[in-house]
């Protein structure tokens, strides 16, 4: 199909013979889409005209797009990618993104994924792709991935669910999907958790699975050493679609984390007795220090950069979903480093 995605096909052959393990972690970020020209949705739009700015900036700007296989390789297995990277993704598998995102990726010779929420290819729902579109662009080298079989909320059990229920329920949704891949002889290798929403057992559970990476909707740059069952993805959608934001976002360095504070996943009561992280080098970053929680705004943190910690007070939230934002300025290169995640609370 696409010229440079058979040089890309090329590439990743090398690496996995060539590369060492260990080798240099790229500068990597994921940009996730949902609709591209669709303006019945703008929440999760972003329009055609745009989206095609963005794909040239891209290249402008002398970032390297590579597959979402090659991203899997570089996580896992340390095989060398260009230094500056983007990955192209998009959740649901939207009938827009075969109208109208691909004829442009298509132009650019971008290789990008989709993933799908494969019961809503079953049922036929007008808005999404047909699975013979699925095969189609398949075979024209675009990659597929799992984003759940029902598209179902996963991070906290509901009112009524047993503990054992809650576990079956998980089960049916990451199971049932990747089963349903198998079934179309597509390899189900990435799960992208519906809504962004994970927690403890939903991430054992698609590791027990034998899914290779999860996808967060965590604002970030990838780091090093991350949970690859975490793995952040700046959402490029609505009002944090427009070029500033983007360009913004792009810019953005991975800031890896040695812990965070209250942990991913779920916070029994809603209730936080800090918000904070412990950053991994310390001495890389200086000044400029943000700390936001989605449901309270900016909160003002306190950091020691000789032990890298950051904290902030803790807060009641009342969202079913927040998410911890921490930016910090990194000394050598003057950009801002960014990690987020996830905070169910129950």
């Amino acid at each position: 199909m696409f010229s440079s995605w058979r040089r890309g096909l090329l590439l990743l052959i090398l690496l996995l013979f060539l590369a060492p393990t260990g080798s240099a972690f790229a500068d990597v970020r994921i940009l996730l889409y949902h609709r591209v020209g669709d303006s019945r949705y703008p929440s999760t739009n972003v329009d055609s005209e745009t989206f095609r700015l963005q794909m040239s900036y891209l290249a402008d700007e002398g970032y390297e797009v590579i597959s979402t296989r090659m991203l899997e390789e570089h996580l896992i297995n340390g095989a060398k990618i260009p230094e500056r990277a983007a990955v192209i993704q998009f959740d649901d598998g939207f009938l827009s993104v075969y109208e109208n995102a691909y004829p442009i990726l298509k132009e650019f010779g971008y290789p990008f994924a989709i993933f799908i929420p494969t019961g809503a290819l079953d049922k036929k729902y007008g808005d999404y792709m047909s699975w013979e579109m699925v095969k189609e662009l398949a075979g024209e080298g675009v990659e597929f991935g799992a984003h759940g079989r029902e598209h179902l909320r996963l991070g906290i059990p509901e009112a009524s669910e047993t503990s054992e229920e809650y576990s079956a329920r998980i089960l049916s949704e990451l199971g049932g999907s990747m089963e349903r891949f198998r079934a179309l002889d597509l390899e189900p290798r990435w799960i992208a958790y519906p809504y962004g929403e994970y927690n403890k057992e939903v991430l054992k559970t698609a590791r027990e699975l034998g899914y290779r990476i999860g996808f967060a909707q965590d604002p970030g740059a990838v780091p090093a050493g991350g949970d690859y069952f975490m793995v952040p993805r700046f959402a490029i959608v609505g009002s944090v679609s427009d070029m500033a934001t983007f360009k913004e976002r792009v810019g953005y360095e991975p800031l890896p984390l040695s812990s965070m504070q209250p942990s991913p996943g779920i916070l029994e009561g809603g209730k936080a007795a800090s918000f904070g992280a412990t950053l991994k080098s310390p001495e890389n970053y200086g000044g400029g220090v943000n700390l936001f929680v989605s449901e309270l705004g900016r909160v003002d943190a306190d950091v020691n950069f000789e032990d890298g910690v950051v904290t902030a007070p803790g807060a009641a939230l009342k969202r079913r979903m927040d998410r911890v934002l921490i930016s910090v300025r990194n000394k050598k290169t003057g950009r801002f480093a960014l990690a987020s995640w996830v905070l169910m609370n129950r």
